[in-house]
């Protein structure tokens, strides 16, 4: 493998055999490399690893960097959006039924069905085992909010006092009230990374194209495509999205494009945080700052009718619909020559103990992936907040493990994901700076995924489209 080792784990049993009893074994001779990307996360996978193979007499060595085509390793780390050029390719092994069955030590049945049946799956067969989840809060100056001048500013503007943002628009003018009474930007500068770019904008188009009563036509269960394989970037939600993000565009600050310093240093009062970035607020005395407060993730109040693109119906009770892009899933290569026992330690590393202790060490910011990971406080104390907010970290994490599979909008995953996130990346940036209006630049995104396209036989881009909308 071209990554270096980062550490080896070589373990059998501990002290000496008892006399007449060999020692238990069963895996003695099996040696397994594990590639892991996130130089946060491989050291935790490694002891993790240790535990299982300890007992067993396995070696399990883990390498810092990415699996590749080509090397040595059995078993990967992959993120969702990288599943897919493996799986089309045919070099990941399903997961076997016994693994998927009731009473398997890695309960496969409490994992979240969007984990479970879309961002571990190819084509409807699930190729991995989710290990990490995603996970993104609405982080606020509560002082802010709090200041006479703001609620005063927001007031005026908007009839109503201010308070964290339920909705996309909430979100908005919370933005502009704070810059306008404050008199300097609110928000962090627009994201640089191709891929957090994307995402930011994928998330506030999920509840516009999808909260509505009526799933918008050729969606089926495809987000960013049809199931024909044509982009649905010009869709009503996807343009009213684009529009969103040049309106908050206004009220971006200027230096480094990190949210979380951005908050830190006052550069900020109001930003979407990652579970990584959410890690690195400051704290005094042990805690993170009170000043800053915890919201769930936006939803839409009426989300726009697929064909006017007006507002679908009177307004009512917000509407969240998750768009998932994050985590991690294990895979098994087909050249694994151990490949029971590489899905034994995937499923030790993401079972109900590993798991847990995976989504409690706050350095690599891993999020739930199943609804009991919540429900365990001591999970989420190291972030760092007191009781309160605690509390309103788990709610808020909870929204993406509530909702329905197929209502869920999830990254693309097909080969193609990282040139057509680039080339939606540079329209988006275009439009955030006021360049190019949504409706064009929505156009001109979908134009670039059709050129993109040609590169492609027709056939084989349906098969991608489908295959990642969990169909054959």
């Amino acid at each position: 493998m071209t990554a270096a080792l980062l550490l080896t784990v070589t373990v059998g049993c501990d002290g000496p055999p008892l006399p007449g009893k060999p020692p238990a074994t069963p895996n003695a001779g099996v040696v397994l490399t594990l590639a892991c990307p996130d130089p946060a996360l491989a050291p935790l996978l490694g002891r993790a690893a240790a535990s299982w193979a300890a007992p067993t007499g396995a070696t399990v060595r883990v390498a810092a960097g990415p699996m590749a085509p080509g090397d040595d390793a059995d078993v990967g780390v992959l993120r969702p959006a990288e599943l897919g050029a493996w799986a089309d390719r045919g070099e990941l092994l399903p997961v076997p039924a016994a693994v998927r069955a009731a009473g398997h030590p890695y309960q496969w049945g409490g994992v979240g069905a969007a984990y479970r049946e879309r961002l571990a799956a190819w084509g409807g067969q699930a190729v991995g085992l989710p290990l990490g989840g995603d996970g993104h809060v609405v982080v606020y100056r509560s002082d802010r909010l709090a200041d006479p001048r703001v609620a005063e500013t927001f007031r005026r503007k908007f009839g109503r006092p201010p308070a964290p943002p339920a909705t996309w628009e909430d979100f908005a003018e919370l933005a502009e009230a704070l810059a306008a009474a404050d008199g300097k930007p609110s928000l962090p500068p627009l994201p640089a990374d191709p891929a957090r770019l994307a995402d930011d904008f994928f998330r506030v188009a999920a509840g516009l194209d999808r909260g509505g009563p009526r799933r918008p036509e050729g969606s089926e269960l495809g987000f960013t495509h049809r199931l024909d394989g044509a982009p649905r970037l010009e869709a009503k939600g996807f343009v009213a999205a684009a529009g969103w993000l040049a309106r908050v565009d206004r009220c971006r600050a200027n230096g480094p494009p990190d949210a979380a310093a951005a908050l830190a240093d006052g550069r900020a009062s109001l930003a979407v945080l990652s579970l990584a970035e959410l890690a690195r607020l400051p704290r005094e005395n042990g805690a993170v700052a009170a000043r800053f407060g915890l919201a769930p993730l936006p939803g839409v109040r009426a989300a726009l009718d697929p064909v006017t693109g007006l507002p679908a119906g009177p307004p009512g009770p917000p509407t969240y619909v998750p768009y998932l892009s994050g985590g991690w899933v294990g895979v098994v290569r087909t050249r694994c020559p151990h490949p029971d026992q590489a899905f034994d330690l995937l499923a030790h590393l993401g079972g109900p103990a590993g798991g847990l202790d995976l989504i409690g060490a706050t350095t690599p910011g891993v999020g739930p992936f199943r609804p009991a990971q919540i429900d365990t406080t001591v999970a989420w104390l190291g972030y760092g907040f007191d009781p309160k907010r605690t509390g309103d970290l788990r709610a808020a994490l909870r929204h993406d493990l509530d909702a329905n599979a197929d209502r869920t909008a999830v990254v693309p995953r097909g080969p193609d994901q990282a040139a057509l996130t680039a080339a939606l990346a540079a329209e988006l940036k275009a439009v955030a700076e006021g360049k190019v209006g949504a409706e064009e630049a929505m156009g001109r995104a979908a134009g670039a995924w059709r050129a993109l396209d040609k590169g492609h036989p027709a056939d084989v881009l349906v098969r991608w489209r489908r295959k990642a909308a969990g169909l054959n």
